[in-house]
Formats: structure tokens, C-alpha cells, sequence
């Protein structure tokens, strides 16, 4: 695979600076060597990101000029302390410095507003519960003993009181940016690494006040590296998506969502117990102040959360409802039209019984009468699944009425037997029939007589040529039971239940080409939970299929009070 040029441009150059900032600390501290080194990490940056403009144009490119201007200011401040490194505080160097954080936290305010992500109010809502859980930290262990120290209160405001407060600007902008669609880019990795590591340099040197003098000193490396993260975050290709408009969904609240959330609640106590070790003085109303808009913030995205799952649950009932209604529908206009097609496929048999009664309508040759024996089966077929269809509508829309009356079981199987003995002869499959007798059941005779017709229909279809299908009747504590067990493909792992839903059709009947609508199982177990019976299918040890079917010895009568409607009279 070949690496694009660009990339492996900004590659190469993040590979180069990190040799160099090593290389920084090989020379004598405040030696002319480390000055150059240090320029040249922040001069590159800047014509990095003009190199970046004008090759990758992005759109809009202001956003990349207002970061260039102020990294030339961090470079011009660099320049002044290398040049007046005994300057005292506030100087030159500290309102460049200042002026250049508000620049970059407006370079990712621009980002943000170009990509259309400023209107996901939830994620701006975490990244100021983040910015002011930081702010806590800053107040206690930079800024609050910063400002405790003796010495010139111009110092005082501005290493404890600005830098502080432009951290926290910076800080809030590029958590903020976070809510943009290009936030998984390298590009956008790596300019935040660099907003880190700047970070990490001025809470570092906050915390040790005064302990920075000179070049050499390890704090020097955290800032190096804003300037070389930037340096490959603009050389990078994908800096251009980071103004790209986006259409991005509200942040998904996860557990690592929450547990920032948690945090930020926890920041205050915690920071308070190790200034207590450490004994430092904590301000009580900046502090109260701070958590308690970190509370109320937290309240208000968990508020959000709140209503954003009622919103779904909402939609989720409406959906469902519009669901249901669609599925009505869809079941009455099957029973519309296969009782529309039901009528003409009735005379069509009609006819052809006819056609084919010698002493009706004269003798046929045998090329004639093979046609029409053709026409016979094919309606004969297309009127079954017409029948399935509507009894399928009928079973859906829970008004299937029965017909009750006492029937041997046995004898039901053994007339299910007999019709099906001729399909299981042309395709070389043996039947047999085992049981105990005559064993009687309160049933509607004709609806279990078609459940059991699906199910051995069923076994010879999905059984080989050569293979076995047995009928086992036998009774039971509670009624009778009737087992079908064959020696065909089986039933798939974890199909055990799927096989009894409405159209489902198995892979294997599938890549086999076994024809077949999916409602002969449906059809058999909604008859039997009508009779208050059950169901139930299972692998066959050594191969093949199981299914079971239970009815008790008294069926459910309710079912007879049930009125039908107008347009089931008419399909009955």
C-alpha cells in the first residue's frame, strides 16, 4: 500500500523535531545552541500551518491565519525571554504570551462554528463541566498560592491570576471542540496533544513558581512539544476536515460520558483533601462558587439525559403503535385478497374436475388431458396458499374460531397418513405409524387434521430420499400427544423457536430451494395454543427433527363465544 506524500511529509518532520528536542537538552542550559533549537521548533510551526494554507486550502482558512498569528506571538515572547531572560514579571514577553492564548482558543471556536457541531448543546454543556472542574484545580495548587506569595502585585495578577485564567479559556475552547465531526482525524490528535502538552508546561510551572530561570530546564520540553503536535497536525491531510460541516448526532451517553461527569463532581473534594495534606490555604467562595456551577451544570445535562430518553421513549410508542397499525393492515388486506382470489380459483377447479369427468364433457386425449391435470395441481396448490393466507390473517388478528367436538387422535393421524402416502412414495420416503389405541380429545377435527397434515408434510419435504418420517400417538397425564420424528437436515442451531414465526423460511430450506411460504409451522402452533394444547420442536439425536404436540383432553370452550367479523364470515 502506498503512503501518500503529505503524509509522509508531516511523518518525516515530527520524527526530525523529536530527534531535536532531545538533542535540545545535550547543550549547556541558556546556551546559544538551545535558543536556535527553540526558535526553530516555533518558526517551523508558523510555516507549517502557512505551507498547510495555501497547499491543503481549507475552507474557511481564518481559523489557521489567527492560529499562525498567535504562535508568531508565542515565538515573539520566546524571543524576548532568550533575549531578557533577567526581565522581571509582568514584561514584553508575558503580554505576548497573553495575548496569543486567546487567539488559539478562538482557532477552535472558528473550527467548531464552521463544522455546524456549536448546536449540540449536551456536549458543550460536558465541556464546561470539564473547564470549570480544571478551573478548581488551577485555583488551588496555581493560582491562589501564586497570588499568596510576596512580591510585586504586577507579578501577582499576572503568574497567578492570568496565565491561570487563559489556561482555563484555552482549555474550555478545546474541550469544547471535542463536539466536532473530525474529532477521530490525526489531525485533530494531534493539535489537541499540543493544547495538552502547552498545558502541561504552564500548570508545571505555575505549581513551582520561580523554580524556572533558563533554558535546559525540563518544563522547556512540554512546550516544545505544543509547537512540534501543531507542527504535525497541520501537515497532516486531514486538517482540512477539522472546518468541514458536518451532520453529527447528539453524543451517546456511555459510561466513560458519565464517569467525566462523576469526576467532575468528585474534582473539588478531592483537590481539597490533598491541599489539606499538603496544607495549603483554599479560597472557600471561589471555591463554593466553582462547584457549585459544576452542580447545577451536572444537574442540567443529567436533566437533558432525562428528557432526551423520554423523547425516545415517545417516538419508540409512536413507531410501535404506527407498527402495529401497518401490521392490521397489511393482515386485512391479505384477507382481501385472497378472499378475492379464493372465489375464482374455486370455479377454476370446478372446471377442470369437469373438464376432466370423461362422461361430462367427452374423452380427452392424453396430451390434452396432461395439460389439464397440470392446471388441476397448480390450482389445487395456489388454492392452498390461499387458504394458509387467510387463516394466517385469521390467526393474527386473535378472532379464530373453532369447532369442537370429540375426536380420536389417532385416527386423525393415521387419515393425515394416508393422504400424504403418494407425495412420500414419489420421493422414496417411508411413513410409519405407531400407538396405543384410540385416543380421544375434545378438539375442532378439521383444524387438527391440517396440523398434522403441515407437520408430516413438513418431515417429508425436509427428509432425503430413503429416509423415515414416524407418527407416534400416545396419551398423557393431561390429554394426548403426537410425535413426529424424521431423519431429515434437522433443525439449525438456535432455530428451535424461529422455524413457528410467520414467513420465516431456514437457511437450509432456503439454499435448498424447498418450496414453502414459512405459515405451515405458524398455522400448526397457533392451532394448537387455540386448543390450549402445545407445540414444540427439537434436533433428533444421530439427525433429523422431533416436534411434539400436547392437547388436553378438554379443549377451551371460550373460543366458540367469540363472534367473527363480517369480512371472516365471508372467508370462512
Amino acid at each position: 500500500m502506498r503512503v501518500p506524500r503529505d503524509f509522509r511529509l508531516g511523518a518525516g518532520v515530527l520524527g526530525v523535531e523529536l530527534v531535536l528536542s532531545g538533542v535540545y537538552f545535550l547543550f549547556p542550559s541558556t546556551g546559544l545552541v538551545q535558543y536556535v533549537l527553540y526558535e526553530v521548533f516555533g518558526g517551523g510551526c508558523v510555516v507549517a500551518i502557512l505551507w498547510a494554507v495555501r497547499h491543503y486550502r481549507p475552507k474557511p482558512a481564518l481559523p489557521w491565519l489567527v492560529f499562525a498569528l498567535g504562535t508568531v506571538l508565542f515565538v515573539a515572547g520566546d524571543i524576548v525571554v532568550d533575549v531578557y531572560p533577567n526581565w522581571s514579571q509582568p514584561g514584553p514577553a508575558d503580554y505576548l504570551y497573553l495575548t496569543a492564548y486567546p487567539l488559539f482558543a478562538a482557532t477552535a471556536i472558528m473550527l467548531v462554528v464552521a463544522s455546524g457541531s456549536h448546536r449540540r448543546l449536551g456536549a458543550l454543556t460536558d465541556a464546561a463541566i470539564v473547564t470549570l472542574a480544571f478551573a478548581v484545580f488551577e485555583w488551588i495548587f496555581v493560582a491562589e498560592p501564586t497570588l499568596r506569595m510576596s512580591g510585586p502585585l504586577g507579578q501577582q495578577i499576572v503568574v497567578g491570576g492570568l496565565y491561570p485564567l487563559m489556561d482555563i479559556v484555552l482549555l474550555g475552547a478545546f474541550a469544547g471542540f471535542f463536539v466536532s465531526p473530525a474529532w477521530r482525524t490525526p489531525a485533530f490528535a494531534f493539535l489537541v496533544l499540543g493544547v495538552a502538552s502547552q498545558l502541561i508546561g504552564d500548570i508545571a510551572n505555575g505549581i513551582n513558581a520561580g523554580a524556572y530561570s533558563a533554558g535546559g530546564n525540563w518544563i522547556d520540553w512540554p512546550w516544545m512539544a505544543s509547537y512540534i503536535f501543531w507542527t504535525a497536525a497541520v501537515l497532516h491531510p486531514s486538517m482540512r476536515e477539522l472546518s468541514k460541516p458536518g451532520t453529527v448526532p447528539e453524543t451517546r451517553v456511555g459510561r466513560r460520558r458519565l464517569a467525566v461527569l462523576a469526576g467532575a463532581l468528585l474534582t473539588v473534594p478531592v483537590a481539597r483533601l490533598v491541599a489539606d495534606l499538603e496544607g495549603k490555604p483554599v479560597g472557600v467562595w471561589v471555591i463554593a462558587s466553582l462547584y457549585g456551577a459544576i452542580a447545577l451544570l451536572v444537574v442540567a445535562r443529567m436533566g437533558s439525559i432525562v428528557q432526551s430518553v423520554d423523547r425516545v421513549r415517545r417516538q419508540l410508542v409512536e413507531r410501535n403503535v404506527q407498527l402495529v397499525e401497518a401490521d392490521r393492515l397489511k393482515d386485512e388486506f391479505i384477507a382481501l385478497v385472497s378472499h378475492d382470489l379464493r372465489t375464482p380459483l374455486t370455479s377454476i377447479i370446478g372446471y377442470v374436475e369437469l373438464a376432466l369427468d370423461d362422461e361430462g364433457g367427452g374423452p380427452l386425449d392424453a396430451e390434452r388431458r396432461r395439460y389439464i391435470e397440470v392446471v388441476a395441481r397448480s390450482s389445487d396448490r395456489l388454492l392452498r396458499l390461499v387458504d394458509d393466507l387467510l387463516l394466517a390473517a385469521r390467526l393474527q388478528s386473535g378472532r379464530f374460531i373453532l369447532s369442537l367436538d370429540e375426536a380420536d387422535l389417532e385416527t386423525v393421524a393415521a387419515e393425515a397418513l394416508d393422504e400424504m402416502h403418494a407425495r412420500a412414495d414419489r420421493k422414496g420416503v417411508s411413513l410409519f405409524l405407531g400407538g396405543d389405541g384410540a385416543v380421544r380429545v375434545e378438539c375442532d377435527r378439521r383444524r387438527v387434521l391440517q396440523l398434522v397434515d403441515n407437520l408430516i408434510s413438513n418431515a417429508v419435504k425436509f427428509t432425503p430420499e430413503g429416509g423415515r418420517v414416524e407418527i407416534r400417538v400416545e396419551r398423557t397425564l393431561s390429554g394426548a400427544a403426537l410425535e413426529i420424528l424424521d431423519t431429515g437436515v434437522g433443525i439449525g442451531a438456535g432455530e428451535e423457536e424461529r422455524i413457528f414465526e410467520r414467513f420465516y423460511r431456514s437457511p437450509s430450506a432456503v439454499s435448498e430451494q424447498v418450496p414453502g411460504t414459512g405459515l405451515g409451522l405458524f398455522i400448526a402452533r397457533a392451532i394448537a395454543e387455540r386448543h390450549g394444547g402445545s407445540l414444540v420442536a427439537r434436533r433428533r439425536d444421530g439427525g433429523g427433527s422431533v416436534f411434539r404436540l400436547e392437547l388436553p383432553t378438554h379443549a377451551d370452550r371460550a373460543s366458540e363465544e367469540e363472534e367473527a367479523s363480517p369480512e371472516q364470515e365471508l372467508v370462512a
